[in-house]
């Protein structure tokens, strides 16, 4: 074994890659897990696809997603099918610049500054963020913690998005704002009422030309 596993629950099917290390977390049929990876309780469903030089920190990624390399998901729920490219941040810790410290002493233990039973300043994950299914996130974006992305939308490249994103809305920039939707209003209703990413694979199969 060319890998590190810590109490994980990994298929026999899934690839882990040489370097990488799962820590509590599964890795489910057919995933990937590419070199030097760090999957830290985080949930890995089937054929998702995890490139090299990420780290996911209690994330969920649904079935047939994938990253690009040097990202990285923490307290993040990810949906199925999602196209996570390249450099991409995704529910970064917060830093609460309102306190008159924004270093991290404040609540981690390396620097030995937070007394015996003192309590951790703040949470530093406490809003939620989630991504829906078939959502495209491309290079160098960064997504901020307590945003939600509806199905089927684009994120352009090195967008940092701040604000909730609607289905199917395409947005880019820094912050990001909204280009355009990606059809027209009657379309993304029966898209969303077709929900495809909820199909079983053989379906999918049967339906591919559509």
């Amino acid at each position: 074994m060319d890998y590190e596993s810590i109490a994980s629950a990994i298929d026999p099917s899934a690839a882990i890659h040489m370097g990488a290390r799962v820590s509590h977390s599964s890795i489910g049929e057919n995933a990937v897990v590419g070199n030097f990876s760090r999957v830290d309780h985080s949930d890995i469903a089937k054929r998702a696809r995890i490139d090299r030089n990420n780290h996911l920190l209690h994330a969920r990624m649904g079935r047939h997603s994938y990253t690009g390399m040097n990202t990285v998901l923490m307290h993040a729920n990810i949906g199925s099918f999602c196209a996570i490219s390249w450099n991409v941040s995704i529910g970064a810790a917060d830093h609460d610049y309102r306190r008159i410290v924004q270093h991290s002493f404040l609540y981690n233990e390396h620097d030995q500054l937070r007394p015996a039973g003192q309590a951790i300043a703040y949470d530093r994950f406490t809003e939620p963020l989630i991504i829906g299914h078939d959502v495209w996130i491309a290079a160098g974006a960064a997504i901020n913690r307590g945003v939600t992305i509806g199905d089927g939308a684009a994120i352009g490249a090195n967008s940092v998005v701040t604000k909730n994103v609607a289905p199917y809305t395409v947005v880019a920039g820094a912050p990001a704002r909204i280009i355009k939707t990606r059809f027209d209003t009657e379309i993304i209703d029966l898209l969303l009422q077709l929900r495809w990413w909820e199909w079983e694979d053989e379906k999918i199969r049967e339906h591919y030309d559509l």
